[in-house]
C-alpha cells in the first residue's frame, strides 16, 4: 500500500469515527435520574451545563425519600438513582439479581448532631437524661445506634427521645422544646449558618455512610454510552465543588430556592467542606456497605445479608471520556 493510499485510508476512518460519534449523540436516550434533597443534587439541578457538555439530556427527579427513590428505580420509572448505604441493602435485597453500583456521590461526615450554640454540652454523656431528636427510621437513627453500641456507658435509653420531621428540627433547638438533634447534611450547616446551633459530633469515623449511584444489569447493558457521559458530568460536579466551592455552593443556594428551600451559600460551603463528594467506589466502600447490612441484619431489620455487585469500568471510561473533552476544548 502507498503513503498517499495510506494516509487517505487513515483520513477516512478519522471521518467516518467522527461521524459514528456524532450519530451516536443524537441517538443518546434521555436518562432518567432519581436524586434526593443532598447538596450535590442541587447543584446538578442548578447548572445543566454539566450534562449538556457531554451531549446527555437527563430528566432529574428529586425523591424525598430513599424508600420512594428505590421503588421508582426498580418499577422503571427512572435509569438510576442514588441512595445511602441503608437504600443500598434494600435495593439489593429487593433486586438481588438485577442491581448494580456505579460509584458513589458522598460519603463520611454526613450525620452530625447539634446542640444549641451556646449551650454547655460537649459530648453525649453531657446529654444524658436530655430530650434529643431525630427521625428515627432514617440512616441517623442507624448512626446513632452504631455509634452507642461502641461507646461505654452510653445507651438509647439515656435519652427522651423525639421523633421529629427534618424539616422542624432547627427551629425545635431554636425554641428550647430539645437540646440537641442529629441529622443529615445540610440541616446541620444550616443550624450552624443561622447561628442556632454547633456540631457536638460528626460520624464518619463510626460509619462511612457511602450514597452511591444505582442502576440495573438490564440498563448498563443496553445503555453504556449514557452512563458514561452521565459519570463523566459527575466528576465535574466534583471538580467544581473541590476547585471553586463559592460557585458551588451559590448555585446549589439559587437550585435550592427554586424548589422551595431556603439553604444559605455558606452552608452549602461548609458542607462542601465537610462532606467527601468523590464518586471512587472501592473495597472500602464496599466494606462500609456490608457494615450496614450487617448491623441492620443483627438488628432484625433485614431477613439475609445481600451480595453487592459493583461495576468500575464505566466510571474509568468516564474519567477516559472527560479528558478527551478537555483536551478538545
Amino acid at each position: 500500500m502507498t503513503t498517499r493510499r495510506l494516509i487517505g485510508l487513515v483520513v477516512l476512518m478519522v471521518v467516518l469515527f467522527a461521524s459514528f460519534s456524532a450519530v451516536a449523540a443524537d441517538e443518546l436516550a434521555t436518562v432518567h435520574y432519581g436524586g434526593q434533597y443532598y447538596p450535590g443534587e442541587f447543584l446538578l439541578k442548578a447548572h445543566p451545563e454539566f450534562w449538556d457538555n457531554y451531549g446527555l439530556t437527563v430528566k432529574h427527579i428529586l425523591f424525598s425519600s430513599g424508600s420512594e427513590n428505590n421503588m421508582a428505580l426498580i418499577s422503571g420509572n427512572v435509569d438510576i438513582n442514588c441512595g445511602s448505604d441503608s437504600k443500598t441493602v434494600s435495593l439489593f435485597s429487593a433486586i438481588p439479581d438485577q442491581a448494580l453500583i456505579l460509584a458513589t456521590i458522598q460519603r463520611g461526615d454526613r450525620y452530625s448532631t447539634i446542640v444549641r450554640a451556646n449551650s454547655p454540652y460537649e459530648t453525649w454523656y453531657d446529654l444524658k437524661g436530655k430530650t434529643v431528636a431525630t427521625r428515627l427510621g432514617t440512616g441517623a437513627e442507624q448512626v446513632l445506634l452504631r455509634y452507642f453500641d461502641q461507646v461505654p456507658d452510653l445507651s438509647w435509653d439515656n435519652f427522651h427521645w423525639v421523633n421529629l420531621k427534618i424539616e422542624g428540627m432547627i427551629a425545635a433547638l431554636q425554641n428550647g422544646s430539645i437540646d440537641a438533634f442529629t441529622a443529615w447534611e445540610p440541616t446541620p450547616a444550616i443550624a450552624e449558618s443561622q447561628s442556632v446551633g454547633r456540631v457536638l459530633r460528626s460520624y464518619g469515623d463510626i460509619a462511612l455512610v457511602p450514597v452511591c449511584l444505582h442502576t440495573t444489569l438490564k440498563y448498563a447493558e443496553t445503555h453504556r454510552e449514557e452512563i458514561v457521559r452521565f459519570l463523566a458530568a459527575q466528576l465535574d460536579k466534583v471538580d467544581m465543588i473541590q476547585n471553586n466551592p463559592e460557585e458551588a455552593a451559590e448555585l446549589a443556594a439559587q437550585a435550592a430556592s427554586a424548589q422551595g428551600i431556603q439553604v444559605s451559600p455558606d452552608a452549602f460551603a461548609r458542607v462542601f467542606k465537610r462532606v467527601d463528594v468523590s464518586l471512587e467506589f472501592d473495597e472500602n466502600t464496599l466494606a462500609a456497605i456490608n457494615d450496614t447490612a450487617q448491623f441492620l441484619y443483627e438488628k432484625g431489620k433485614i431477613d439475609a445479608i445481600p451480595e453487592f455487585r459493583w461495576d468500575g469500568s464505566f466510571l474509568e471510561e468516564a474519567k477516559a471520556l472527560r479528558a478527551q473533552v478537555e483536551n478538545d476544548d
